[in-house]
C-alpha cells in the first residue's frame, strides 16, 4: 500500500517565543484597534523593541511580520484532507 500526503500545513516553521510574542502583538493592534503599519512602529519601538538585526522597526518591517505571520498562522490552521487513490489490497 503506497500513502503519499501533500501539504503545506506538514511544515510549521519554527517562530521564537520572541518572534510569537512580536507577531502576536502587530497582528492584535492592527486587527483589534484597526492602527496603520506605521502607529504599530511607533508604538512598538517606544516599547524597546527591535528587528532582529538590531534596527529600529519600521512600517515596512512590521508589514513583513504582519503578512508572514498571517501566511504562518493560515498554514498552520489548515485542515488536511487525505485522498486515496490506486487503492488495492493483495
Amino acid at each position: 500500500m503506497l500513502v503519499r500526503l501533500k501539504s503545506k500545513a506538514l511544515f510549521i516553521g519554527p517562530y521564537t517565543d520572541r518572534q510569537q510574542r512580536l507577531f502576536d502583538r502587530v497582528f492584535s493592534l492592527r486587527e483589534r484597534d484597526q492602527l496603520t503599519f506605521e502607529a504599530i512602529a511607533k508604538l512598538i519601538t517606544k516599547s524597546g523593541a527591535r528587528s532582529p538585526t538590531g534596527c529600529l522597526l519600521g512600517a515596512e518591517h512590521v508589514f513583513s511580520i504582519y503578512k508572514k505571520g498571517k501566511r504562518r498562522q493560515e498554514r498552520l490552521t489548515l485542515k488536511v484532507e487525505p485522498e486515496l487513490m490506486d487503492l488495492w489490497i493483495e
